[in-house]
């Protein structure tokens, strides 16, 4: 029931066949999950010099390379290019190899010295000051949160402040030795700012890097004017600043959203680290409470109230929503608007190695789904609560400034990964916070893209050890049988300390002898599968039609069934699977019933928030948000795993229900009565209290270990609640089947949707055709 680690690669076929005709008839494409900043091994420390370099296909000396001692010489696996060794190899054997030539050795890491030296990542606070005027403990809240905040940062980061309203402030900051205030630059909010209006208005001196996009002449660790300062020096002015924080004085109608700029402030925070940070990674926290109505990315419509305004600020109007988007009704009229301005945005924080990190409060929309890009695009995080005192939130964000053993974050800025294939495939395509480098190679598959494909080369402006990227392959026609593929990611980022390191990760994969179908599918790993499906199913959705979507992934599944299950021809209850594939069935078919595909009961803010950590998640914690694992407790024990089911849910057991965004603890019928009769409180029903604590306790270090941390509901049979129980359970008894009434065990869904043994009777008749 805890979170557990994955290794730094899975892949979806463990051999692969050797022909693009017999790739073709696989179904599944050969695609793994990659973790390109995974922890190394403690013996494995990174290596203080730069990696030897093919002269051909610049790939790095690698544990697959052929070395030949005597002319001291390595084969690069890759291109197949005879490369020299340098004179300080010149003492290696068989018994006295350097460390990145030990088999173990897949992973190395280097720190890059004729690399120039870039100032440490900066901070800047992004804060929305239209809290606090309906509740004023909100705005209490959203001081408490920034004051922890510097107690998070390490003393020599950079910090900077913008706050915004109706209008967007900039903030000198002052450390406690200068005498003079620090100046406010206020700009309007009804307008998008450029890089140059930005350098013009706050008198930026920054001429040079404007014209030629290098990094300032500032010394590494320097600052370059007031806007930003080291945290050590201005933490008591950035405390004072802080706790002074009022809510926006703008007038505004009780029945009126309030005018927030919410796009003007982007802009405003984009050109100002445009301006003084061009190619030096960077985080832009954004605290955001509500949908920007006012200015540029403005998201609603003319107000029925207020014929003077050009927004909808009407508290009584709801904002838009997934059919409002699809329809292009009124309500959705600025959509396409405001996510144009926002895509422009982040590719000028791509293209600088800068990175937006949002932090939701609000029981509403905020426009999100608008400004998804900014976030998505650059790794940033996405929290997503309904106030900053909200203890999920809290634990959060404490997690979000998590320091790994030796005391620095895990976060590292502006990377850049490569993929390098040996001439038997190309590189077709990734999925997750990745942006196209626009670099071709002859590693990239010409025929076929999937996920944002076209290139060797992808920007992640900012990437953790716990995120897993998704890479698909395509096979060429230029393998014999037998032997293996070679593949080289190389993943260069700028660290915390500002060094500039080089992650290289070489695999081998079998190329397959096999001839039959058996033989293939003892090497389908079906996790793996249903996750980097689910993730390419998750990216066609973002733009694309549900209805082409499911009949993409009702079409994989039909041939891979067909292709690989033991059958009768026209006889589907002859049809069989084999261990490796019984589950992935089950696994597409929560995945069709999923959010990240049905969007009924879910906002445009909440699907984008799901298919961000879909995308970032190993495939083990993607699998839960997929098919949510429950266990069942009862007076004989627990926690058991039991079936996703209607039948699973019994009067006298207790389920606690992982969906990675909730867990959910639902208590039966039967032990409902009894809590409410108050047995957990007699001396001679210990063994109730103990039923009724184990699975609360279970669940709450289920919660406690993940981030985001997920919501914790506890819940009663036929309660409001229960309703997050009923939503993800198979209906295998539904209020459709009259003789189940009074009778048999398990609950009655009241729901229209198919059950899982539905859906397989009907993907039977049609593999077996």
């Amino acid at each position: 029931m805890s979170d557990q680690p994955d290794k730094v690669e899975r892949w979806t076929w463990t051999q692969f066949p050797a022909t693009r005709l017999e790739a073709a008839r696989m179904v599944i494409p050969l695609a793994c999950s990659y973790a390109p900043l995974s922890p190394l091994p403690p013996h494995l420390q990174p290596f203080e010099f730069d990696p030897q370099q093919c002269r051909t296909c610049e790939a790095v000396l690698n544990s697959y390379c052929q070395c030949d001692f005597r002319s001291l010489t390595w084969l690069c696996p890759l291109c197949g290019t005879k490369n020299n060794f340098p004179q300080q190899y010149s003492a290696i054997n068989e018994s006295n190899l350097p460390t990145e030539l030990h088999r173990e050795s897949t992973t190395v890491e280097y720190v890059l010295g004729n690399a120039r030296p870039l100032p440490p990542p900066f901070y800047l606070f992004c804060i929305d000051l239209c809290v606090g005027s309906a509740n004023p403990q909100d705005m209490e809240d959203l001081r408490e949160t920034l004051l922890k905040a510097l107690n998070f940062l390490p003393p020599d980061a950079i910090v900077g402040v913008i706050t915004f309203g109706t209008a967007v402030s900039v903030h000198e900051l002052r450390p406690a030795s200068d005498d003079l205030p620090g100046r406010v630059f206020t700009l309007k909010g009804s307008k998008a700012y450029t890089t140059q209006q930005i350098a013009k208005f706050l008198r930026l001196n920054i001429q040079g890097p404007l014209l030629e996009k290098e990094m300032p002449k500032h010394a590494p660790g320097t600052v370059p004017n007031t806007f930003f300062a080291r945290l050590s020096d201005v933490e008591m002015f950035l405390t004072e600043l802080f706790e002074g924080l009022e809510p926006d004085p703008w007038p505004v109608d009780p029945h009126c959203r309030q005018r927030r700029c919410v796009g003007a402030a982007m802009s405003t925070a984009v050109g100002l680290c445009d301006a003084l940070f061009p190619g030096s990674g960077g985080r832009i926290m954004l605290f955001l409470s509500g949908p920007c109505t006012e200015g540029p990315g403005m998201l609603c419509v003319p107000s029925t109230y207020h014929t003077g305004l050009t927004v909808d600020t009407d508290l009584g109007n709801v904002m838009r929503g997934h059919n409002d988007i699809k329809g292009d009704t009124p309500e959705a009229k600025n959509w396409t608007k405001a996510r144009t301005f926002y895509d422009e945005l982040s590719s000028k924080l791509v293209r600088n190695g800068h990175c937006v990190d949002a932090f939701l409060n609000a029981l509403d929309q905020v426009g999100f789904a608008e400004m998804r890009s900014c976030v998505t695009l650059t790794g940033g995080t996405c929290l997503l609560v309904d106030s900053y005192s909200n203890e999920k939130f809290v634990d959060a964000f404490k997690k979000f400034f998590r320091r790994n053993a030796d005391g620095t974050f895990p976060k590292v800025y502006n990377a850049r990964i490569k993929v390098q294939c040996s001439p038997q495939w190309k590189v077709a395509g990734a999925c997750g916070p990745v942006t196209s480098a626009k670099k071709k190679s002859l590693s990239v598959s010409q025929d076929s893209e999937m996920g944002v494909g076209g290139t060797c080369e992808w920007i992640m402006p900012s990437v953790d050890d716990k995120t897993h990227l998704a890479f698909y392959f395509e096979v060429a026609n230029t393998q014999k049988t037998g032997g293996f593929r070679f593949v080289q990611f190389t993943t260069r980022y700028q660290h915390c300390s500002g060094s500039t390191r080089l992650r290289v990760t070489t695999l081998c994969h079998p190329i397959s002898t096999a001839t039959r179908a058996d033989d293939f599918v003892q090497c389908f790993d079906q996790e793996t599968a249903a996750v980097l499906m689910a993730r390419l199913a998750s990216f066609k959705a973002e733009d694309g039609h549900l209805f082409d979507v499911l009949r993409w992934l009702d079409g994989h599944l039909i041939k891979l069934v067909a292709k690989f299950a033991k059958y009768e021809r026209d006889n589907p209850s002859s049809l069989t699977l084999a261990p490796q594939l019984s589950l992935f069935p089950q696994f597409i078919f929560h995945l069709r019933r999923s959010q990240f595909l049905q969007v009924f009961n879910s906002s445009p803010d909440e699907t984008c928030f799901f298919r961000l950590w879909l995308d970032r998640e190993s495939p083990t914690n993607a699998l839960v948000m997929i098919q949510p694992a429950l266990y069942s407790y009862d007076s004989s024990g627990g926690p058991r795993p039991c079936l996703l089911d209607s039948t699973s849910v019994t009067p006298d057991c207790i389920l606690v229900l992982d969906t990675y965004f909730e867990v959910v603890v639902h208590y039966g019928e039967s032990i409902v009565a009894w809590r409410e009769a108050g047995y957990q409180n007699q001396p001679n029903y210990e063994y109730f209290k103990r039923l009724l604590e184990q699975p609360v306790e279970e669940a709450m270090k289920i919660v406690k270990a993940r981030y985001p941390q997920p919501r914790f509901v506890e819940c009663d049979h036929h309660g409001s609640q229960a309703r997050l129980l009923y939503n993800v359970i198979n209906p295998s008894k539904t209020h459709q089947d009259g003789d189940n009434y009074g009778g048999g065990g398990g609950e009655i869904v009241y729901t229209d949707d198919a059950s899982l043994q539905t859906f397989l009777d009907h993907l039977k008749k049609l593999a077996v055709q």
